[in-house]
C-alpha cells in the first residue's frame, strides 16, 4: 500500500513481503497436498523461512508452493494471534493490499471488454479535480505511467493513518485535494513508470462513475464470485471474516493493527484473502481468465520500471507486474504483506505471506520469496 521513496523500496511494494520485529514463533502446521516436493526441497524450504523469521522475528509466515510438474507444497509457521499464542493457520484470511490492485484492473480491463470504458479515455471524461486529468489515460493509470502524486507518501496522511489505522472519517474522493496540493510526479503522462497507489484510487471512482455501483460490489460481482474465490472479500468495515491472522506493526515493538479503515487504501489495496485462494488466484491472474484475449495481450504489454537496484528486470503493464519472469503483484500495509507470483514456462507459483509490516521499510519477505525461487527455479530471474 505504500509507495517506497527508492526504487528498491518500489519494487518491495510491488513483490515483497513487509516483515519487522517480534519474538520467533517457531511451531508450525502443514497440509498434504497431492503432489509434494522431496524431503530434501522441503527441508531446504524450511530452511529459508526459518532463517526469515530468526533473522526479522517474524510472527507468522504461510509459503505455498504449486508446480505440476514437480510438486506441491503448504505450510503455515508460527503464530497467528501472539497473546492468544494461537498458531497461523493456511486458511487465516490476511489483507492483501495492493495485490487489490489486480483486481481493480480486471475490473476496469472487463469495461473495456464490455465497450462501455476505453483504454484511451481520458481520466477527466469521468472523474474531475486531478491536476493533469484532461492528458492522463486509462492505459496510463493502469500502467502506472500517469505521473500523479501517490497519496500515501503524504506527511499529513501517514501520520493520521499510523496513529489510528481505523482513520475516523476517511473516504476515498479524499485523495482528490490531496493530490491537488502536491505537484505531479512528472508531466506529461507515460515518460516513465513510477508506481503510486492513487492512480488505482482513481481507477476504484471512474468504475463507480461507469457503473453506477459501490467499487467493492462490482468487483465482487464480477471478479471475486465469477473466478470462485471463496475466501476473498472487498471489506467495507474494519472487521475481519473468520478465520483470521492478526496483523501487527513492528515499527515500535509490537503493535496489533489488525483492524484497519478499508477505504484508506481501498481500490488500491483493500481486498482480504487467504493463501489457498491467492494461490488459486495468481494463476487466473496471469493467464487472463475474465478477459478477451486481445485484452489480456494488451494487459500483458510490459514497460520497465528505474533499474531495481538488485539487477533483477521489474516491469509493469496494466495492473500486474513482472519480476524476472514472474507474474503477479504483492502487497503491504499495516500489520500484512505479501506475494502472488505465477511462472507462465512452468504453471507454477509461489505465494508468501507475513502477518507482519513496518512503517518504514520492508523487510523478510525478500528472504523468503527470493530464495526460494533461487533454489528452484534459478534461471527465471533475468537481469534487468
Amino acid at each position: 500500500m505504500r509507495r517506497p521513496q527508492t526504487m528498491p523500496r518500489v519494487m518491495a511494494c510491488v513483490l515483497m513481503v513487509v516483515s519487522g520485529l517480534l519474538t520467533a514463533c517457531s511451531s508450525s502446521s502443514s497440509q498434504p497436498a497431492a503432489k509434494a516436493f522431496s524431503s530434501l526441497q522441503t527441508q531446504r524450504f524450511d530452511e529459508i523461512v526459518h532463517a526469515a523469521i530468526a533473522i526479522h522475528q517474524l510472527p507468522g509466515v504461510v509459503v505455498s508452493i504449486d508446480d505440476p510438474s514437480r510438486g506441491a507444497f503448504v505450510k503455515a509457521y508460527g503464530t497467528a494471534d501472539v497473546a492468544a499464542g494461537r498458531k497461523l493457520q493456511l486458511n487465516d484470511r490476511y489483507r492483501v493490499y495492493s495485490v487489490t490492485k489486480t483486481f481493480t484492473a480486471t475490473a476496469i480491463l472487463q469495461l473495456v471488454d464490455g465497450g462501455q470504458l476505453s483504454l484511451d479515455d481520458t481520466l477527466e471524461k469521468h472523474v474531475q479535480g486531478v491536476p493533469n486529468g484532461g492528458l492522463i489515460t486509462i492505459r496510463e493509470l493502469l500502467a502506472m505511467r500517469a505521473g500523479i502524486y501517490d497519496y500515501f507518501t503524504d506527511k499529513q496522511f501517514q501520520d493520521a493513518f499510523n496513529a489510528n489505522p481505523l482513520l475516523p472519517g476517511w473516504k476515498p474522493t479524499d485523495v482528490l485535494p490531496l493530490l491537488q496540493r502536491h505537484a505531479a510526479e512528472f508531466t506529461p503522462p507515460d515518460q516513465q513508470s513510477v508506481y503510486s497507489s492513487s492512480n488505482y484510487i482513481l481507477l476504484g471512482l471512474v468504475l463507480e462513475a461507469v457503473t453506477k455501483q459501490p467499487a467493492d460490489r462490482w468487483i465482487t460481482d464480477h471478479v471475486i464470485q465469477p473466478l470462485g474465490l471463496s475466501a476473498t472479500s472487498f471489506p467495507t468495515t474494519p472487521a475481519m471474516p473468520e478465520p483470521y491472522a492478526r496483523g501487527y506493526d513492528l515499527s515500535s515493538g509490537m503493535r496489533d493493527v489488525t483492524q484497519s479503515n478499508p477505504d484508506a487504501a481501498w481500490t488500491a489495496g483493500a481486498i482480504v484473502s487467504d493463501v489457498p485462494d491467492m494461490t488459486r488466484y495468481v494463476k487466473q491472474l496471469a493467464t487472463g481468465k475474465l478477459l478477451h484475449a486481445s485484452t489480456q495481450t494488451e494487459r500483458l504489454k510490459l514497460r520497465p520500471f528505474a533499474p531495481s537496484g538488485i539487477g533483477i528486470r521489474f516491469q509493469y503493464g496494466l495492473g500486474i507486474a513482472q519480476v524476472g519472469d514472474w507474474l503477479g503483484h504483492s502487497g503491504g500495509g499495516a500489520g500484512y504483506s505479501d506475494n502472488v507470483s505465477y511462472l507462465p514456462s512452468q504453471g507454477a507459483t509461489v505465494v508468501v505471506m507475513v502477518n507482519a509490516s513496518t512503517t518504514t521499510g520492508d523487510v523478510g519477505g525478500m528472504d523468503i520469496w527470493l530464495p526460494l525461487v533461487r533454489y528452484l527455479y534459478p534461471t527465471s530471474l533475468p537481469n534487468e
